[in-house]
């Protein structure tokens, strides 16, 4: 008997021809087969804060207090896992008054392993500078955004600290167009003010700022009548800059999520406003169906193989008796109808 005659098709039963096709649409899934395919795809410039008060631990993961920084760092990377191939991320970085490109838009399955171990590695030791001018870092990167692609949303996440408390008389003024870049203000942080560390190379907590220590003013730009009005309440520009009623110098220490500024800024550049809650509802709203843009790209195609092949697989084993009872149930009484029909 030759190999012909042992594989003839016609003699296997229905059993064996399942198996065949289930071996057959393996094969092709260990092809790897891809297409170029339309589909929704995303591409976002995520920026995230990395200023001293993102390292406040008033955020809760696993029942364990962690900080701002590493929740926003798990919510990114959750977040990559969530797009589909095809989608692009770049990654920025802020501190001081500008926003810094450190990867430029890669995709997402290709290269998520650099991608997911870049944002694992982002650390606050990597700020060039201390201060925090967070008006600044948000227009610098709704500038940036559209350089680097015009489909490119913003995803700007940051507590809203502003440190030192900026000059109202030299704050800037947007100059961009009110919603031509799309995407959100995302909002980390905890409500209460707290106190905010120093860390060790271990990113131990060996001490607090405290308030004597901390930059309490915006030097720049105090003008004469600035300095008239406060030399008539007996205080001095540099020491004492907000006023008879100074919260500010009595509190720079302590950090808390500035929802309110963060709200007004995504409201003059056209943004929307989240609060991170959770590590998830960064990834929704990055997959949100309105963020999206139609792109031919690559589709790996073995789920469109492998899937039939389990419910052929799962049909393989289910017994003959059994499918004879569903078929007199419900397929017959079918067919019978339409004959006569």
């Amino acid at each position: 008997m030759n190999w012909r005659s042992k594989l003839n098709i016609k003699q296997l039963d229905w059993r064996d021809r399942l198996l065949l096709i289930v071996l057959f649409l393996l094969c092709i899934c260990l092809l790897k087969p891809q297409a170029s395919l339309p589909r929704r795809v995303f591409d976002w410039y995520v920026v995230l804060d990395i200023t001293q008060s993102m390292n406040v631990r008033d955020m809760e993961a696993n029942e364990k207090a962690v900080s701002r920084l590493e929740i926003s760092k798990r919510a990114i990377r959750e977040s990559l896992r969530a797009m589909p191939c095809g989608s692009r991320v770049a990654i920025g970085l802020f501190t001081e008054r500008d926003t810094t490109t450190i990867t430029h838009p890669m995709e997402v399955c290709a290269h998520f392993g650099a991608l997911d171990e870049t944002i694992a590695h982002i650390d606050w030791r990597m700020a060039w500078a201390a201060d925090s001018f967070i008006i600044n870092g948000i227009f610098s990167a709704v500038a940036q955004t559209p350089k680097l692609d015009k489909e490119m949303r913003l995803a700007f996440i940051s507590d809203g600290h502003q440190a030192p408390p900026i000059n109202p008389d030299y704050a800037p003024k947007f100059e961009g167009k009110v919603g031509a870049v799309r995407g959100s203000l995302i909002g980390v942080g905890g409500n209460t003010p707290a106190r905010i560390p120093k860390l060790d190379e271990d990113d131990n907590i060996t001490a607090y700022w405290e308030l004597e220590e901390v930059m309490r003013y915006a030097t720049f730009g105090v003008n004469r009548k600035t300095l008239s009005a406060l030399d008539m309440e007996n205080q001095h520009g540099r020491n004492a800059p907000h006023g008879s009623n100074p919260a500010e110098t009595t509190k720079a220490h302590l950090s808390s999520l500035d929802e309110n500024n963060l709200k007004e800024l995504a409201k003059v550049t056209g943004l929307n406003y989240l609060k991170l809650s959770d590590t998830s509802s960064i990834a929704a709203a990055l997959t949100n169906k309105k963020m999206a843009t139609w792109r031919t790209s690559n589709t790996d195609l073995r789920a469109w193989f492998s899937f039939p092949a389990m419910l052929l697989l799962i049909l393989f084993y289910v017994p003959t008796s059994f499918l004879q009872r569903l078929f007199k149930q419900f397929i017959q009484p079918h067919l019978t109808n339409r004959k006569k029909g």
